[in-house]
């Protein structure tokens, strides 16, 4: 069966329990990584080492460019390094520029050796990068369905086998179509009700925790993970906001580092992925 780990459940900066935002889902014919913060450095602990040697595929699949979202991209070839690894972002349709082009001004001197598009001796399969565009999309043969979404920079929302994955965006009524069934929603949350009554710019470009409530119950999914949590707010906080969301959509799980939830179907012996109900972009 799919797993989804959360691997980074905060968003902007660290702290002591929350890397910045990355989650994986488990499945038996890859890896696929949702966003590359700093989270990608729990890949250290041991509970993971047998998973890493047994995969030689692995997929990265990025919302858009914040640092919070890409900083781990460094890391890969440390993890990863026997695999044969895809990082795909949003691109021209979406963004204005190709994702090999932001991703080249990512890596090039003096922020790294060599920019990060010329990466394929690193890793023992090879190295690629595809761009995300709305509609379907098919990356090293799994289906990915996109949405462009509004941000401070354009985002994508992203689904990939049953798992819905919309962060860094307001809670918006096409969110709640493009999940609609989603085995597991990974929604932006990053205000609770005070920060959004109160107003201000966050809620032109991020969630509370209960409209991803209200985006998980409209689209009938079977969990809710809190994700992009702000990093401002303390323990009792957070679960405050916890349990605002989960007084909307009662099957709601608060972000927490090393988290692990089944997130779909078991799979066939063949591992190949399912439809995820969205239709071709056209």
């Amino acid at each position: 069966m799919p797993r989804f780990h959360v691997l980074g459940s905060s968003g902007w900066v660290p702290t002591l329990a929350r890397q910045t935002c990355c989650y994986l889902v488990e499945t038996r014919r890859s890896l696929i990584f949702l966003d590359c913060g700093t989270g990608i450095s729990r890949l250290h602990d041991p509970m993971f080492r047998g998973l890493l040697q047994k995969h030689r595929r692995a997929i990265v699949l990025l919302s858009h460019w914040h640092h919070d979202h890409i900083e781990g991209l460094q890391a890969l070839p440390l993890f990863l390094g026997h695999m044969a690894v895809t990082v795909a972002g949003p691109g021209r349709e979406i963004c204005g520029e190709s994702a090999a082009d932001i991703l080249a001004r990512f890596g090039s001197a003096p922020l790294l050796p060599e920019p990060l598009p010329h990466w394929g001796k690193r890793f023992e399969g090879g190295f690629s990068i595809v761009e995300l565009k709305p509609g379907r999309n098919t990356v090293d043969g799994e289906r990915v369905d996109v949405i462009a979404q509004p941000h401070t920079h354009p985002s994508a929302g992203l689904r990939v086998r049953d798992v819905c994955y919309i962060t860094d965006t307001v809670e918006r009524p096409e969110s709640i179509a493009f999940a609609a069934g989603s085995a597991l929603l990974a929604h932006d949350a990053w205000m609770d009700r005070s920060d959004e009554v109160g107003g201000g710019p966050d809620t032109q470009a991020h969630s509370s925790a209960e409209g991803a409530a209200r985006v998980a119950a409209g689209a009938k999914v079977g969990a809710l993970v809190l994700a992009h949590l702000n990093p401002r707010y303390d323990a009792a906080r957070l679960e405050r906001m916890f349990l605002e969301a989960a007084a909307i959509f009662p099957a709601t799980h608060l972000g927490t580092d090393m988290a692990c939830l089944p997130c779909g179907a078991p799979e066939e012996a063949g591992g190949e992925a399912p439809p995820s109900g969205q239709e071709d972009a056209g």
